[in-house]
């Protein structure tokens, strides 16, 4: 009925319909793997257009972290360099309270209550040994929040170089808090003075370590001349 032909499908060589239909799909097939169809990546000019606009895209992930990196220091440079004692520092107008011992030297930073810049304990125990100098407070309090600075933001060289400018200003005011009469007295007084107030604020090993985290990241930097303290007072000041 539909035709015969020889060695063709079907019973006694007969063609049926369905098997024209599976060979018109199975050519189909054929048709699209042999490229007449191909997908647009498949294309050469795709490529050539495509490849400038990977790269781009490429490029600025990989910088995303640098650019971060960047805007942080730029942030924490700004931070350290706005960070002043004042004189309700000095005179203890917001002593903070006693903190509890455990929690004081739990982490770096410790506890600052009074959100000051300056540790608690470090902060009392200043007032505690100069209650009737306003003049060493100020210099050691300074110094001491220049030192906390130096142990919890310094993350690169841009940071360090700006801590430790502010850490020289500090070193600097102590300095003027003792008479130069006798030079050897002097210098003898300003190292005590200094020492007590490192020993405050690095005084367990961890904050001895980020310290020296702090210093791998050494380099120039220009040293202060003037301003030194960020309270002055009168030069007879006790």
């Amino acid at each position: 009925m539909w035709g015969k032909r020889k060695g063709g499908e079907g019973a006694g060589g007969t063609i049926h319909p369905m098997g024209i239909f599976r060979k018109n799909a199975e050519n189909q097939g054929e048709s699209l793997i042999s490229g007449k169809h191909r997908p647009i990546y498949r294309k050469w000019w795709f490529w050539v257009l495509a490849t400038p606009l990977i790269l781009f895209i490429a490029l600025v992930i990989y910088r995303i972290p640098a650019v971060a990196e960047k805007e942080r220091t730029e942030q924490v440079v700004a931070q350290i360099h706005a960070q002043k004692l004042t004189i309700n520092d000095v005179n203890g107008e917001h002593l903070p309270p006693p903190p509890d011992p455990a929690q004081a030297d739990a982490t770096i930073e410790g506890i600052d209550a009074n959100a000051n810049g300056i540790r608690d304990d470090v902060e009392l125990a200043i007032f505690k040994k100069y209650p009737n100098s306003a003049k060493i407070r100020a210099a050691e309090l300074q110094y001491a929040k220049e030192l906390q600075t130096m142990i919890t933001l310094v993350f690169n060289s841009e940071t360090w170089k700006a801590a430790a400018f502010q850490n020289s200003r500090g070193f600097a005011c102590i300095s003027q808090t003792s008479s130069r009469e006798n030079l050897k007295e002097h210098l003898k007084v300003v190292d005590e003075r200094v020492k007590e107030t490192h020993d405050l604020v690095v005084n367990t090993k961890t904050r001895k370590n980020a310290e020296d985290s702090a210093y791998s990241f050494t380099t120039s930097f220009g040293l202060a001349n003037k301003d030194f303290c960020d309270v002055t007072l009168d030069e007879h000041a006790s």
